[in-house]
């Protein structure tokens, strides 16, 4: 009985839902069809929001500088880009940059302007000049908040006056008040920034795209109200693209290998005083596509290094180079401990453990059986594969290759016990000792886990490896530092291995190891231990000498453990260089660290204005501010010009005769592609109460 109720009740629910009794199921590929439809729609509309969003050249927007009472605020528009020019000075590692860009204000009305400019990652503005008219404005470096307060009362004056501040670390903006009506506007910029490296390729990008972005507070002249306004147009000038040239010059030509670019065709020259000149193929391109330039250094049989000079202020500011040798295959390998920490907590589960369990068998692999090795794994405990570390013979290997296999991820992050860990094991007389840390985990306790190495180190290398974006490295990045060691950084967690390797190669094998750097009496150098010399990564370090301090040696232990002293190629002393401005970026960073492990904040926040305004850097407390001194518009006169003809109604009137029209908002384009995932969402919803009601 119960067996024929049951193939009744079949036989009902088949009836419910026959395709003869709900039309709807009839259709309901069609339907699918449709769905699929709606859902690529939405896709396509953020896809088309972001590429808008990623074609954001450098810009400057306009806005009256006066408004009635009660008037609508109009939204920025952009001004007309004429053209950019790129001129850069290589020195070592170091690229010294002036941006110079023209624009135009279309409109009949006085404006304030605000400019964005895309920056290479870590760059540091130093200069601004504005030429507006027959003015030139050049700025000046002040305390933040004087800075503001400079360019409110210039600008309440009506003269001519310039704000600069970061507006986010790749990006930065410029204010200009009281721009002349159809006059042409030159913003010459200067920064410096770093080349990224990558074994003994150094790797320089020159951005001409601003990623998606909101409008910082613009200024209201009209009570100087600092408001919120919506987004910066996401396509500057319509589909126009304002031409960009580029001229790099290489200091010390003679100690380049080569040079090429991965984006753009590019022309080499021989210039005065061996310097070599790259340009592009043709002078001038479309600003739509970042310009990406590297180089190779000139390497010797040894190590070498490299010496670049500045005088300044009676001081000499030095930037050296030291390379490792042309091939590290054949260098003797001396015999090592290696000490592997492996991160296994929770935030590990997926691919971060898979490719650390890779690389760290691939690391157990290139191991010799004179070495000695120890592997610990942490989460919210932690624990040590054998009591000691062990010879590194094909059983043990074998047998940590094992254990390590059978690793997952989970549980909480406690760092120091597995730090202290290491530290206690037992030394082995005779070897080198190698800590490698791994964690993608943020270093919450850093002043504790900083005075666990400062005491337990005793001499041993420390190498940290950060996975994903952690929201501190600062621990990682100065105990490597201070453990003579090596940082790296791995954004992209599928790329865990291949770093991993890289650098598990290049431990082992040292080219100068110990090295201890006179730079003279009074000097000081960053940073204040100098690493080991490993594979093909060059070592950098600066250095200011007091007067009458002109020879710097560097002495160390060879690849074959001998004391040695590296050969030293000085420059004479160079233009533009740049150098005396990255040491005091690195000072500032070094009090920055002070405070980090608890110095007096007061006393951090004055050294750091020190340096920053003796050599006239942006910092944390300064900011560049230019106001035009010549005599200019008193405020009646300001408002009277400004009051002849309605200033929105310019600026949309000047939007039509120039044509700069923009790209759909990035809202909108949010707003339409949700539109077609709720509809299709909507018809799903439909389909299956249909089917239940019926």
């Amino acid at each position: 009985m119960a067996s024929n109720q049951h193939s009744i009740s079949v036989r009902k629910r088949h009836r419910i839902f026959s395709r003869t009794n709900y039309p709807i199921l009839l259709g309901w590929k069609r339907l699918n069809r449709l769905l699929i439809c709606l859902n690529l729609v939405g896709l396509f509309a953020l896809w088309v929001t972001a590429a808008h969003a990623a074609e954001s050249p450098a810009e400057l927007l306009i806005r009256p500088m006066y408004l009635e009472q009660g008037s609508e605020i109009p939204d920025p528009v952009p001004a007309m880009s004429i053209e950019t020019e790129v001129h850069s000075v290589v020195t070592g590692h170091i690229i010294r940059t002036t941006v110079i860009q023209k624009f135009q204000n279309p409109s009949n009305s006085w404006v304030e302007g605000v400019y964005y400019f895309p920056l290479p990652d870590k760059a540091a503005v130093d200069r601004m000049k504005l030429k507006i008219g027959d003015r030139t404005i050049v700025s000046e470096i002040q305390e933040k908040q004087q800075a503001k307060k400079t360019y409110q009362d210039a600008a309440k004056q009506g003269k001519v006056a310039a704000l600069l501040e970061q507006y986010r670390p790749n990006t930065f903006s410029t204010k200009v008040a009281n721009i002349e009506p159809g006059s042409e506007i030159s913003v010459e910029i200067a920064f410096q920034t770093l080349a990224s490296q990558k074994s003994n390729i150094f790797s320089y990008v020159m951005p001409q795209i601003i990623t998606p972005r909101y409008n910082p507070d613009l200024l209201v002249l009209a009570g100087f109200e600092l408001t919120p306004e919506g987004e910066i147009p996401q396509n500057v000038n319509g589909g126009y693209r304002p031409q960009v040239s580029y001229s790099i010059h290489f200091q010390q030509g003679s100690e380049i290998k080569d040079i090429w670019s991965d984006s753009h065709l590019i022309n080499k020259a021989e210039g005065e005083n061996g310097e070599i000149i790259v340009s592009l193929k043709g002078g001038e391109m479309p600003a739509g596509k970042d310009f990406t330039l590297n180089w190779q250094f000139v390497q010797a049989d040894v190590a070498k290094t490299l010496l670049f000079k500045e005088q300044k202020d009676g001081e000499t500011y030095v930037l050296g180079l030291v390379l490792p040798p042309e091939s590290t295959d054949e260098l003797p390998r001396p015999p090592r401990e290696v000490i592997f920490i492996l991160d296994v907590s929770g935030s590990m589960q997926g691919e971060g453990i898979e490719q650390g369990k890779q690389a760290l068998t691939k690391a157990l692999g290139q191991l010799r059986e004179k070495d000695y090795f120890q592997v610990i794994i942490f989460n919210n405990q932690s624990a040590t594969f054998f009591p000691i570390s062990q010879p590194a013979t094909e059983k043990n290997i074998k047998l940590a290759a094992y254990g390590i296999a059978r690793l997952k991820a989970d549980g909480g992050t406690e760092m120091y016990p597995a730090l202290e860990a290491a530290l206690d094991q037992p030394m082995i007389s005779d070897l080198n000792r190698q800590v490698v840390f791994l964690t993608d985990g943020a270093v919450t306790n850093e002043e504790q886990m900083f005075n666990l190495v400062d005491r337990k180190l005793n001499g041993a290398r420390l190498f940290t490896v950060g996975l994903g974006y952690a929201p501190n490295s600062w621990f990682m990045r100065k105990a490597a530092e201070f453990g003579r060691g090596v940082h790296i950084q791995i954004d992209n967690i599928q790329n865990t291995s291949e770093k991993l390797s890289e650098l598990f190669h290049d431990m082992s094998a040292p080219s100068f190891r110990d090295v201890q750097l006179d730079a003279g009496h009074g000097s000081e150098t960053y940073p204040r231990l100098i690493p080991d010399l490993f594979g093909q990564r060059p070592v950098v370090f600066l250095s200011r000498q007091r007067q009458g301090s002109d020879t710097i040696s560097l002495k160390g232990l060879s690849a074959d453990g001998k004391f040695s002293e590296l050969e030293v190629n000085q420059s004479g002393s160079l233009d533009q260089a740049g150098i005396s401005k990255l040491w005091a970026h690195k000072k500032v960073e070094a009090l920055i660290d002070a405070g980090a492990r608890g110095m007096d904040h007061e006393m951090v926040r004055q050294g750091i204005l020190d340096v920053a305004l003796h050599h006239q850097i942006m910092s944390p407390y300064t900011s560049f501010v230019a106001v035009d001194k010549t005599p200019a518009r008193i405020r009646e006169e300001f408002k009277k010009r400004a009051q002849m003809q309605p200033p929105a109604a310019n600026l949309a009137k000047s939007m039509r005769v120039s044509a700069l029209a923009t790209a759909t908002p990035l809202k909108a384009n949010i707003l339409f592609a949700m539109i077609a995932f709720a509809l299709a969402g909507v018809l799903l919803v439909f389909a299956m109460r249909g089917g239940v009601r019926k």
